[in-house]
């Protein structure tokens, strides 16, 4: 029987999918969602995500699914907006397909409820944070939107020769940039030091609008990947013509 694998960087993406409301048990490890599901909450960054993959293919995954949000690069995509991706581009290999049987299958059962956007997915090393970085990187690739994990699991999918996918919610449009002090606030799980980011805002005050933006679109991206989940159901993620 196959076996899907799904990483989510992020407990907040994971929450999406299960609903629950707490994964903290579930950090770094693989969670059963189903008799052909499961989910392995990875961190943040490309090592993270593809161990994370290695592992669930391990553990019996044929199929990997990445899910999460995803930075817009240019002004065709909005906060909220769902990508699912054609084309994944690594930092330094060569464009990588997602499979085109699959994503049509999403397509169709997402088009009465969602209208997802098409186009390249760009991977990244780092976050990238400036509106300026995300223009450059817009000319330098052609990609719609980026992150730091997709192109890491379809890497490793490639290399075991498996089909692969991406899920992604626009978290943040092209003209936001993200304070580069909340990365020293955060844990790869994204969670945020109370005490450090006070002080930090106190230090920055100036910034506070900027955050209740980021806030706001985090918060649009994570309510379509809920509707996603919602609207599909966890075994409808598996790719056409396995166990559904």
């Amino acid at each position: 029987m196959k076996q899907l694998g799904i990483i989510a960087a992020l407990p907040a993406e994971a929450r999406c999918l299960t609903g629950k409301t707490d994964t903290s048990n579930a950090l770094s490890s693989q969670q059963q969602l189903s008799e052909h599901v499961s989910l392995s909450i990875s961190g943040i960054g490309a090592k993270q995500a593809a161990n994370a993959a290695s592992d669930l293919i391990q553990h019996g995954a044929d199929a990997l699914l990445s899910w999460g949000c995803a930075g817009a690069l240019g002004p065709e995509v909005q906060a909220g907006e769902l990508l699912l991706p054609q084309i994944i581009l690594p930092e330094a290999s060569d464009a990588l397909h997602t499979d085109s049987a699959w994503r049509a299958h999403l397509l169709r059962q997402l088009s009465d409820r969602l209208k997802p956007v098409s186009g390249a997915l760009a991977g990244s090393a780092t976050i990238i944070s400036e509106a300026a970085q995300k223009q450059a990187l817009l000319q330098s690739c052609g990609a719609v939107a980026v992150d730091m994990e997709s192109a890491a699991i379809a890497m490793v999918a490639q290399k075991a020769q498996l089909p692969f996918m991406a899920i992604r919610a626009i978290a943040d449009d092209a003209e936001t940039s993200i304070p580069a002090y909340i990365n020293s606030a955060m844990d790869i799980y994204g969670n945020i030091n109370p005490v450090q980011m006070t002080a930090l805002l106190l230090r920055h005050p100036a910034s506070w609008p900027q955050l209740i933006r980021l806030g706001r679109q985090f918060s649009a991206a994570t309510s379509t990947l809920s509707l996603v989940a919602e609207t599909l159901g966890v075994d409808s993620l598996l790719p056409p013509g396995q166990p559904d």
